[in-house]
């Protein structure tokens, strides 16, 4: 699973860079082209519109491979932990001295498998898809809002949220 989730991640990528290469590429033929060429009767330009259809379009794919890009490594970062936790299981299990009997096993054996991914923000909202820079622009103002807000009960008695 770690190397589909690598391999996945390497795809994604690629994917990315040609994207990147082609919006270089439209770039060039819509800023660059009529500037080296000289007047003639074959003009090539590309219309405002469908440049900045293309950026837009092009900035959404971006953003939505990153945070799919982000979830892969992420499990894979998950899973290479699990992996880890298996290979001390295994130490604490194969030796059977007195030094491995009693502290040491117990230090490889206890956490080998909590994960912890992201630390807890403590009432914040999270962003529904990491990596997403929309999502993650939308969070962080909703969340600097949360903060500035302060909330009254009926019975007059204010409560921060």
């Amino acid at each position: 699973m770690e190397q589909e989730n690598s391999s996945s991640a390497r795809r994604i990528l690629s994917i990315v860079l040609v994207l990147t290469m082609a919006l270089v590429a439209i770039l060039f033929f819509a800023l660059m082209y009529p500037a080296l060429v000289p007047i003639s009767d074959l003009k090539f330009e590309i219309p405002n519109a469908v440049l900045y259809t293309f950026l837009a379009i092009y900035t959404l794919t971006f953003s939505i491979l990153m945070a799919i890009y982000r979830l892969h490594v992420g499990e894979a970062s998950r899973l290479q932990h699990y992996i880890v936790g298996f290979m001390r299981i295994r130490v604490a299990g194969s030796n059977n001295t007195e030094g491995y009997k009693t502290d040491v096993r117990e230090a490889l054996t206890k956490g080998a498998f909590e994960y912890v991914s992201k630390p807890a923000k403590g009432g914040k909202v999270e962003s529904p898809l990491p990596g997403h820079p929309g999502l993650d622009f939308t969070t962080a103002i909703l969340n600097k809002f949360l903060d500035s807000v302060e909330i009254v009960s009926k019975r007059g008695s204010p409560h921060n949220k």
